[in-house]
């Protein structure tokens, strides 16, 4: 499988542990150890484990306040080495490890002794509240008579993990979870999964770690006089060594002083986000929405431009006093994808600041589809179908499997979803699914299903319904409409007449051109608009499917004109008009000519009786208003076609 990104390529290095991260930092873990006291161990094999246990408690940063751990032996029988609050560095669990007897007891090792005194003598009643218990399994056997000890510390939530020379089935029942298992190791190995057995307490993928010198809250502060200055937090410093990938949920920070400054993440001297926060005098959180993805081994930053407002620590003493602090005065403004050489800046040894970051999980959504995308059968080949995008909750364009699919093509660049192949054309609903694997930029993965379906589309009537007019008196064979129907899933389409109400043999649907229909007057047909004023003819066509539409024939009496009125601006102009003969001559011409203008071609007028006058010159308006009264009368009872 192929994954590509919006954001480049990632580099999983990234996210290995360092074993020397000392990712236990603020965090409260209770550990027991039990190591292999057995002949089958011997004095070389113990060596080995206690390298391996040494490497382990420096790696989660002992501390009265974070990490404690306790270790005991067993052969055939369980042997107490010291307890949870005894030893609070690397250096004095090795030398309480160096002046260990080591029993070699020749019955081989049985984990039943080892697992009742962890849990009665350690784990019962010595863990811290609110602590996480673990109980981590040095072992080359997979033997016990009793699991009594293992089950009752499980039960009470204690965290199981195994590393020995079995497989990962032999002790799948006695681990935690399958994750919790190092299976297959010799002694002489046993350092090389240092890394591994690390990512238990502090896996690759964060869940919830913090990243501090002392709680800012608490802390006692000095104002910072430096402006136009920015802090890099080097990840070689114990207190803020990102050591798992995740996002940036929220920043705490105590500030002596009101302003804005911008919370940056740098890898490899590279600005990879920034994002602006505004403080106020005083103790404050801001929760980053949404969250700022961030890689083991980056590294936190923030620049101001005006005067630094977050608080240096009068005093810093301890393993979490920070050494790496890098200052850039007259920094200025990086790009975003810019370089800055932090390497030049000024570094700041014993230096806090009453900062605290939070990093937890980045989260990979669940790509759900509210409804699958319909498409014809009969789509073209090379047409766009969908695009598909998500993100995470940092806002992170995210990487995409490309999917195999005979029909449809996926671009993991622009996330474009196109029609490769012509569909199969059964003329039905048919369902496609495409599967795309969504991974993030700290390898977490979630699968998206794309739901397509491609449909027949139907005959579709183009001028149906619709409506005609016919005049009675037409009797002749008439085209009255040519039906328009398409079916893209159809080869051809037959029409036919399904009824016609009233019934009547006056109208018949018959072939036209090219496979169409058209609807015809019968001739000799005999129309009576007094008998039936309308006609409804149901047509059916079939291709895919059948479908149903209806033509209306409205009959007209043509024994009827609708009568002209003479507008009202005409009448008034001929009132108005007095002058010569020549003018009202005129104004009767203008009048005839608007009155063929106006009136529909198929009606006509009746003849007029030859007036007795009609010889004599016309000399006056009332002459002339005398015909068209009577051509108004004339046209009283005739309507328009």
């Amino acid at each position: 499988m192929e994954l590509s990104s919006y954001g480049g390529t990632f580099i999983i290095s990234l996210c290995i542990v360092s074993v020397t991260g000392h990712c236990g930092v603020h965090q409260n873990l209770d550990v027991v150890i039990m190591y292999d006291e057995s002949s089958s161990s011997g004095s070389t094999g113990f060596s080995y484990q206690r390298q391996f246990i040494v490497s382990l408690a420096d790696a989660l940063h002992l501390s009265s306040t974070d990490t404690n751990m306790a270790g005991l032996g067993v052969d055939t029988y369980a042997y107490y080495g010291w307890g949870l609050r005894d030893y609070f560095t690397s250096s004095a669990i090795n030398s309480k490890l160096m002046n260990i007897s080591m029993h070699l007891g020749d019955g081989g090792s049985n984990l039943a002794p080892g697992f009742e005194m962890a849990w009665t003598h350690i784990l019962s009643n010595s863990t811290r509240a609110g602590s996480q218990a673990w109980l981590i399994v040095l072992t080359d056997t997979t033997y016990t008579t009793s699991t009594k000890g293992l089950d009752e510390a499980k039960a009470a939530g204690v965290k199981v993990g195994f590393v020995g020379t079995g497989s990962v089935a032999s002790y799948s029942s006695y681990a935690s979870d399958s994750k919790y298992i190092v299976s297959r190791m010799s002694w002489g190995t046993l350092s090389s999964y240092i890394t591994s057995v690390v990512e238990f307490f502090c896996p690759a993928y964060c869940e919830n770690f913090l990243f501090y010198y002392d709680l800012p809250n608490s802390m006692s502060v000095q104002a910072d006089t430096h402006s136009n200055v920015g802090y890099y937090l080097s990840g070689t410093d114990v207190t803020y060594d990102v050591h798992c990938c995740g996002a940036v949920s929220s920043v705490e920070f105590k500030a002596t002083t009101s302003g804005t400054f911008k919370f940056q993440i740098w890898r490899n001297y590279v600005l990879m986000s920034e994002t602006s926060v505004s403080a106020a005098a005083g103790y404050q959180t801001h929760t980053f929405s949404p969250k700022l993805a961030i890689q083991a081994k980056d590294v936190i930053g923030w620049y101001s431009s005006g005067v630094n407002p977050i608080g240096i620590a009068s005093t810093c003493s301890g393993d979490l006093c920070t050494s790496g602090t890098k200052r850039a005065t007259n920094m200025g403004t990086v790009a975003v994808g810019a370089s800055y050489s932090w390497s030049n800046a000024t570094d700041l040894p014993d230096t806090a600041f009453a900062i605290k970051f939070t990093i937890v999980n980045s989260t990979v959504p669940s790509y759900t589809q509210s409804s699958p995308v319909y498409i014809s059968e009969t789509l073209a080949v090379g047409s766009s179908i969908m695009v598909f995008s998500a993100t995470d909750d940092t806002g992170e364009m995210l990487a995409y499997s490309d999917p195999s699919s005979p029909y449809f093509a996926f671009n993991q660049s622009s996330g474009e979803i196109t029609l490769i192949g012509s569909l199969p054309t059964p003329h039905v609903e048919t369902p496609y699914t495409l599967t795309i694997e969504i991974m993030d930029a700290c390898f977490n993965t979630a699968t998206a299903t794309i739901n397509i379906t491609s449909f027949a589309v139907p005959p579709s009537f183009h001028n149906l319904p619709t409506e005609v007019e016919l005049g009675d008196d037409v009797t002749a064979e008439t085209l009255l409409i040519v039906v328009n129907v398409t079916d893209e899933s159809a080869p051809s389409i037959i029409c036919a007449q399904t009824s016609i109400l009233p019934e009547t043999q006056y109208f018949r649907l018959d072939d036209y051109m090219n496979g169409s229909a058209a609807v015809y007057l019968n001739p000799d047909s005999v129309l009576d608009f007094n008998t039936v004023e309308e006609y409804k003819m149901f047509i059916t066509c079939t291709g895919s499917t059948p479908l149903e539409s209806v033509l209306t024939i409205r009959i007209l009496d043509k024994s009827v004109t609708t009568p002209y009125t003479v507008p009202a601006w005409a009448a008034g102009a001929i009132v108005v008009s007095v002058g010569s003969v020549g003018v009202v001559i005129g104004m009767v011409c203008f009048l005839i000519v608007v009155i063929l203008a106006t009136t529909d071609e198929a009606e006509v007028l009746p003849p007029v009786e030859e007036d007795k006058d009609a010889n004599k010159e016309v000399d006056d308006a009332a002459q002339m208003y005398k015909n068209v009264d009577r051509i108004q009368l004339y046209r009283e009872g005739y309507g328009e076609f």
